[in-house]
């Protein structure tokens, strides 16, 4: 967490405490997402989410540049200024390899598909790429064949596309990393930890 955040003071050239972070875990490759939101009292709107599915880097570097992008690259929002840095909630969900789903009958797979465990990426050529992160499934209260079609229109297909054998499916898993407050304590939660918005709502 404190590589994420630091790494986005600094693109913002805000002071940043360096602290000298020592664990050979961060030195492993690995695969890693970052998101920001942004902290309205007792809600939170997203501000950017950018990560990488491939392990190209030590996860304490991927960590680093997902941070960066997320808060300067997401192409859904402007990036981020001086004056927000107080108010974002930084989450980190640090991945296991994709998956590809195999199975005989394309209309099976919302079987093998876990909410709350885990998360999808759909892949259609070199054109076509969605992916959603366990949480999200969770947090809209969906089932596995929503989540396969929610997923599927975030690759920019239709939301049967899972139903193509020429799509590709994967599943990954996904552990999460969220300050409970801007700059505030750190949680550790899996994706079935995530609270239903829809139960949020009606108490």
């Amino acid at each position: 967490m404190r590589i994420a955040r630091n790494a986005i003071k600094r693109r913002l050239k805000l002071k940043v405490e360096e602290v000298r972070i020592e664990d050979p875990i961060l030195k492993k490759y690995g695969m890693a997402f970052v998101t920001l939101e942004t902290s309205m009292g007792d809600r939170y709107e997203l501000r950017g989410c950018i990560g990488y599915v491939e392990a190209v880097a030590p996860i304490g570097e991927v960590v680093e540049k997902a941070a960066v992008a997320a808060a300067f690259s997401d192409p859904r929002f402007p990036p981020v200024r001086r004056d927000e840095i107080d108010e974002l909630i930084v989450e980190v969900t640090v991945l296991t390899k994709p998956q590809v789903l195999e199975v005989e009958d394309r209309r099976s797979l919302p079987e093998v598909v876990k909410v709350g465990e885990d998360g999808l990426i759909v892949e259609k050529g070199i054109t076509y790429s969605g992916l959603l992160l366990p949480q999200v499934a969770t947090e809209y209260c969906w089932d596995s064949e929503t989540f396969l079609g929610e997923t599927c229109i975030k690759a920019g297909l239709m939301p049967d596309c899972w139903l193509d054998k020429s799509v590709k499916i994967k599943k990954f898993q996904g552990v999460i990393f969220r300050e409970s407050e801007p700059e505030g304590d750190v949680k550790f939660l899996r994706p079935s930890d995530v609270r239903c918005k829809l139960e949020e709502l009606i108490g």
